[in-house]
């Protein structure tokens, strides 16, 4: 499952660059702009526990993001734990 609701794997285009767009200094937060098939997305990553690697980034940088940022690992449904007497 991705971080982008309603777009799917197939559709997603893990190997495409991002764009900075912008660098929030005070909160440590990146906003990156997808770009080829994934024009139509944003995401916005938070760097507050890993300064080194955000000062590498700068505005208008193109950027190749891990495969493993775009995924979310999918919550499996309650089940509730019971005994059978």
């Amino acid at each position: 499952m991705l971080h982008f609701p309603g777009v799917s794997e197939e559709d997603f285009d893990f190997e495409a660059e991002w764009l900075v767009r912008a660098i929030d200094d005070v909160q440590k937060k990146i906003l990156f702009s997808g770009q080829g098939r994934n024009g139509d997305l944003e995401l916005e990553l938070n760097f507050q526990d890993n300064i080194k690697q955000f000062e590498h980034f700068s505005v208008g940088e193109l950027i190749h993001l891990p495969k493993e940022i775009f995924i979310v690992s999918e919550i499996a449904p309650y089940q509730p734990k019971y005994e059978c007497f």
